[in-house]
């Protein structure tokens, strides 16, 4: 992973000086509003109203407010929360009380909401306000009555959820952004009296404990390097001092580097012979088309990190088009760095030990080649991926894997025609019986067709009734043929679609008076 190419996990969320506030919510991303159909409604005719626009499927929860007038407006949505109780706060914002993590939110509108507090309770199924200004909260789980507010405290804590860089990763510089108070504000404000503090610790499991560093900081400018040691999660904490109203924080940003590891071919996939695999964007003409095999799925327990700057690369997949001669591997490989990657292809024979250079600096996932090029035999072939065009040379790995072993063959069968048996008598005339043999030095011989007379090729089984050594014997019987010569083609192939023949003449003399 290049020292350079950092990566950044943001959260934005609207931060209240509250003393009592929890930890950090992942931002809930503004859903856009339901679609309504524009009704067609003729000159001087009342539109009919429109049916409430249902949930969205994959939302656990949402806000809808309702116009005079019957149209619903989506103000908050979410998949992890739930909402129990709604109310309003004396600045007239609309209060949600939430579960199952008993959190009480500020809703602005349009997916902009802040955390107020959070009740110790898993839902708050109850929310009143006195006229003073004073709410009151009512949970479940355990039971509490609770108040919050109007009031601020001079001091304010938020910690946030523990975020997953999905690899040990080595923590950058901290920044946030906070709204600039207003005048009256400021000059309340001493000058030597940081108004937000920031700490920072990491850890290696997903709920920050014991075995989790100390918190780091005090960290006061934005910016600021982090010293919190490398680990796989961290978290960060903001504490608010003399806050007022309209102070918070809207968004969070932490700068990382995951460690790179080595990229991990998870198959490899030797394709039959004759079966060429082509990129689809440029395909001359209209070859026969072909399924290509694709190496079975690994079994990954981690998932993509989706906080990349990055956006994901898309690889159109091979196409596999049929080619006699030529021979191809498609592998699959992921990288958890989601680094660019490059593929290399050595081969050896069966009987050698060295490794010879087929293809490099490839950037498909595939590879095909003229088997011509080739001896007859037995090979292997391995595949080098590389994640070098993303790292700097001293942090560069790579990996690699051989594949099964594969047969290359080139070489036609050999036919013969051991003889013809033309005397038999039958009911309608002679029978003839041609014998001939096929055999194949590099495979096994896969089918046999004869043919009379330049006919059609008609398929004959072996001897032996099953096509599957390197040398088959045939016969076959023709009746009915007349009088006169008669030219018997016959011909195999081995399982490489390399085809052999060969052809006898038959005389059949003409029956006696």
């Amino acid at each position: 992973m290049l020292p350079q190419r950092k990566r950044k996990a943001s959260f934005s969320t609207k931060l209240p000086s509250a003393k009592s506030l929890p930890s950090l919510w992942p931002p809930t991303a503004p859903s856009t509003s339901p679609r309504l159909v524009r009704n067609q409604a003729g000159p001087g005719q009342t539109p009919p109203q429109q049916p409430f626009v249902p949930f969205p499927p994959l939302l656990s929860s949402s806000i809808y407010r309702i116009s005079a007038d019957g149209a619903p407006e989506e103000l908050w949505s979410s998949r992890e929360e739930l909402v129990y109780a709604l109310g309003l706060a004396s600045d007239g914002r609309l209060l949600a009380g939430t579960g199952n993590s008993g959190a009480l939110l500020a809703v602005d509108g349009h997916g902009v909401f802040a955390h107020l507090a959070k009740s110790g309770s898993a839902q708050i199924t109850g929310i009143a306000r006195n006229p003073s200004g004073k709410v009151f909260l009512c949970t479940a789980n355990p039971g509490k009555v609770l108040s919050v507010g109007p009031e601020y405290e001079p001091e304010g804590t938020f910690e946030s959820r523990s975020f997953d860089a999905q690899l040990f990763s080595q923590w950058g510089r901290l920044e946030w952004w906070s709204p600039p108070p207003a005048a009256s504000v400021k000059s309340s404000v001493k000058s030597n009296e940081p108004r937000l503090e920031f700490f920072v610790r990491s850890g290696n499991t997903e709920d920050p404990g014991g075995e989790w560093s100390r918190w780091y900081g005090p960290y006061t400018k934005s910016g600021s390097a982090m010293e919190a040691p490398s680990a796989r999660f961290v978290q960060w904490k903001a504490v608010i001092y003399d806050g007022r109203p309209g102070d918070g924080i809207d968004w969070v940003s932490l700068a990382y580097l995951p460690r790179n590891v080595a990229p991990i071919i998870d198959g490899i996939a030797l394709q039959d012979p004759g079966v060429r695999a082509q990129s689809q964007v440029g395909m001359s003409g209209q070859p026969v088309t072909v399924m290509l095999k694709m190496p079975p799925s690994p079994s990954i327990s981690g998932v993509v990190i989706t906080q990349s700057n990055t956006p994901p690369r898309f690889e159109q997949p091979p196409q596999g088009t049929l080619q006699k001669g030529y021979q191809s591997v498609v592998w699959t490989v992921h990288d958890e760095n989601d680094d660019e990657l490059r593929y290399s292809v050595y081969f050896r024979g069966e009987n050698e030990h060295e490794w010879k250079l087929f293809k490099e600096n490839l950037e498909q996932k595939f590879y095909s080649w003229d088997t011509t090029t080739l001896p007859d035999g037995a090979y292997y072939l391995k595949i080098v991926a590389t994640d070098a065009v993303s790292n700097p040379p001293a942090l560069a790995l790579k990996t690699e894997r051989e594949s099964e072993r594969f047969e290359v063959d080139n070489t036609a069968p050999v036919v013969k025609i051991m003889g013809t048996i033309s005397d038999s008598p039958m009911p309608n005339g002679k029978l003839t019986t041609v014998q001939f043999t096929a055999q194949d030095a590099g495979s096994s011989i896969e089918r046999a067709q004869y043919s009379v007379d330049g006919g059609d090729w008609i398929l004959v089984a072996p001897t032996s009734r099953i096509s599957d050594s390197p040398e088959e014997r045939y016969e076959i019987s023709l009746s009915g043929l007349g009088p006169g010569e008669h030219t018997i083609s016959v011909r195999a192939y081995d399982r490489f679609e390399n085809g052999g023949s060969a052809k006898t003449i038959v005389t059949v003399p003409a029956a006696k008076p």
